[in-house]
């Protein structure tokens, strides 16, 4: 036809990178539709547990405001003892405990050994019936080692994976063999009501394959571990970040539970950058509102002098260089005085501990630190487990506006020492019970609105990957170009920072949710970065071969401007033998990155993709069209898998070209980036068309570009 059938023929060989019955039961402690539970433990000053506190004793003030309490109890054990004095036993199947025990990456032998016997001495321990413990990792996403159970052998084993420097590799396989052991314990019930009582009431009267009623608890458990691990894996992030989302999912997961739930946090310290700090508030609120208090437990030992050494010599300097600033009227400026406010702030994130601390203590626990024995904390964080005084009140809030409410518990008597939650987010009940977040509100209403709304700009669009028996897994990419967004600038620092927030609802063809995927974005950009950038979000999720609508919509925080987005997804069936991903177009590659989280789909020899929904590419001499897809391969055909990448125009052929593929990685994929410079590519639209072929099976994927004229 012309003359670029053949450039392209040639480009494309060329190519620079390859690339039991349900028994009576006491009453129950619920908050109604206006109250707030909160569960307190009291203990004297040589910290001995406090028995006898009566509901007189006790003040509780709401934002300032004096409450009245709606009921008071001790849970003891396995009794309840209220404030008549009236005891009462717990229901074991019924009332739980749940206890789950969190470990970080541990690459010191000597750290994991004092989390290892730490974490073993608080099992060992005298155990009421209904205390259930679970063990998960924290290592690049949330990996489930045991699910919740109080068979200490079981408990035992698991701690000892978590804490013996096992492959990440071996972890994970056992992970997934986990999670689906659990799908296969709900069986046909999976993703019904996780309510614990309606849950019960559900299971109890079904029948096992193996012909005896169903364990109503069981059942119940495995939901609530399901729940954290499908929270967790609409999470991609790394470091502090990704140990936030973690623990968000953690906390999410357990919203339906009654009782007290308490989560066990193993860790090296936690640095938290100013972009998490959004991300870290909202984690402590969320605990609080869903009663999952945290015991951090600082692996490192005693080391508070070395630990608070650098924190010490920056803010040493930092103050030196404020009182230099304070008194000196003229001369030279020196790049200390110019920093001083910066190594400040610096030299108080340099420790830390402090949100370890942050984290406990905000959310009714404490801090396990400065010791190599941690026998007495752990007998205390048992104590708490076991006795505690659950306490409500109707606060009467008269508008929900999603701002913080400050608690505070006090006392009359004196010598006492209360360990309370210190507040929580006003949202309406309704937004509780789905387990909603406060940013997520004012999207949602956007979305359901029905209106378009294009106040910010964005993309939003759904990259289909892997097909499995148990569904699809997709990557919903939303796209934020940074220029649309009103910066907060902060001239002390001399910086900019953004703020916003995404919702990304999945509805299948009857119109009804069956994912929602959300994310609370901070953080600080030069002003080059606010001009030119993009952030893209990526949240991959798993869901079942079908048509489905992708609705979304982001939030400039500091503006209050919204915008919306509305598509249209179809995902197909599992198909037989090879397989191939969506092509998705490249923003950005970092080669040789660290810390890339191997659930992470945009990954190519060793490197990060940034992927974007943007498909028009200027026609410049440094421009280049870069494609990235995935082939997965069949293991049951012996045959290696081919591909062959076609262009056509108005539907008509251009041009088909086989291309050489790499080996298949330990997963069974080949991930492939395509690049063409676009300078050798005439303007106008093209389809691009990979075929997959392995055997005599053939997968297919195509997708649209532009290459624009200068």
């Amino acid at each position: 036809m012309f003359s670029r059938n053949s450039i392209l023929f040639a480009l494309l060989y060329t190519l620079a990178i390859n690339s039991s019955p349900v028994r009576a039961q006491p009453p129950i402690v619920r908050g109604g539709v206006d109250e707030v539970l909160l569960d307190i433990v009291v203990r004297d000053k040589k910290g001995k547990p406090i028995m006898d506190l009566k509901p007189g004793d006790v003040t509780v003030i709401d934002n300032g405001v004096k409450q009245k309490l709606t009921s008071f109890r001790l849970v003891h054990g396995t009794e309840v003892i209220t404030q008549s004095g009236a005891t009462t036993k717990l229901d074991p199947q019924r009332q739980m405990r749940l206890v789950t025990l969190a470990f970080e990456a541990i690459n010191e032998v000597d750290q994991r050994k004092t989390a290892r016997t730490a974490a073993l001495d608080l099992i060992s321990g005298d155990q009421g019936a209904n205390v259930f413990y679970s063990v998960v990792m924290l290592n690049t996403r949330l990996l489930v080692l045991q699910p919740f159970t109080n068979d200490k052998k079981a408990l035992a084993d698991a701690i000892d994976r978590a804490t013996t420097g096992r492959a990440i590799g071996k972890l994970l396989s056992e992970s997934d063999a986990i999670k689906d052991g659990l799908r296969r314990t709900l069986g046909p019930q999976e993703g019904q009501n996780t309510n614990l009582l309606a849950a019960a009431g559900e299971v109890a009267g079904q029948t096992s394959a193996n012909g005896p009623p169903s364990d109503p608890a069981k059942a119940v458990l495995a939901r609530v571990l399901l729940d954290m691990l499908r929270l967790d894996d609409a999470i991609a992030s790394r470091n502090a970040r990704m140990s936030i989302s973690a623990l968000s999912a953690l906390v999410r997961g357990q919203q339906t539970m009654p009782g007290r739930k308490s989560v066990l946090y193993f860790a090296q310290g936690m640095y938290i950058t100013p972009e998490l700090d959004v991300m870290f508030r909202n984690l402590m609120s969320t605990a609080n509102r869903t009663n999952v208090t945290f015991y951090s437990v600082d692996t490192r030992g005693v080391m508070t002098e070395s630990q608070n050494a650098m924190a010490a010599s920056r803010l040493a300097g930092a103050a030196r260089a404020t009182a230099t600033t304070v008194t000196q009227t003229s001369g030279v400026v020196t790049r200390e005085e110019v920093t001083a406010f910066d190594d400040a702030e610096a030299s108080a994130r340099s420790n830390v501990q402090i949100p370890l601390r942050d984290l406990a203590e905000s959310t009714g626990g404490f801090l396990v630190s400065d010791s190599n024995d941690l026998r007495g904390p752990l007998r205390h964080i048992n104590e708490e487990i076991n006795s505690y005084y659950e306490i409500t009140f109707s606060p009467g809030i008269q508008k929900y506006d999603g701002s913080f409410r400050k608690l505070a518990v006090d006392t009359g008597r004196k010598g006492l020492v209360i360990h309370a939650r210190n507040g929580y987010f006003a949202l309406p009940p309704e937004a509780r019970a789905s387990g909603l977040q406060v940013f997520e509100m004012p999207l949602l209403e956007a979305i359901s609105s029905g209106r378009n709304s294009e106040d910010i700009a964005f993309r939003a669009g759904v990259v289909t990957l892997q097909s499995k028996d148990e569904g699809t897994d997709v990557s919903v990419l939303v796209e934020v170009p940074l220029a649309g967004l009103q910066p907060k600038t902060d001239q002390r620092a001399k910086t900019l920072n953004v703020h916003f927030a995404v919702v990304a609802l999945v509805k299948n063809s009857g119109g009804e949710v069956v994912q929602k995927l959300s994310r609370d974005r901070s953080f600080n950009v030069t002003a080059d970065q606010l001009k030119m950038g993009n952030f893209v979000d990526k949240m991959t999720t798993t869901i079942s071969p079908g048509k489905y609508t992708l609705e979304s919509a982001v939030m400039d925080l500091e503006s209050g401007k919204i915008g919306t987005s509305h598509s249209e997804v179809t995902v197909a069936p599992k198909p037989r033998g090879v397989a191939i991903s969506s092509l998705s177009m490249v923003r950005s590659y970092v080669p040789n990155a660290n810390g890339l989280d191997p659930a992470d789909p945009f990954q190519f020899q060793g490197g990060s993709i940034t992927p974007t929904l943007n498909a028009s590419v200027l026609r410049s001499k440094d421009a280049a069209l870069r494609l990235f897809f995935t082939i997965y391969q069949d293991p049951s055909i012996s045959s290696k898998p081919t591909v062959v990448i076609e262009f056509l125009q108005a539907g008509k052929s251009l041009t088909k070209v086989p291309m050489p593929l790499p080996d298949v990685d330990a997963h069974g994929k080949i991930p492939y980036v395509m690049t063409i410079p676009a300078a050798a590519i005439p303007p106008g639209t093209y389809e691009v068309l990979a075929i997959a072929r392995q055997g005599d099976t053939a997968a297919e994927s195509r997708i649209m570009v532009k290459i624009d004229a200068m």
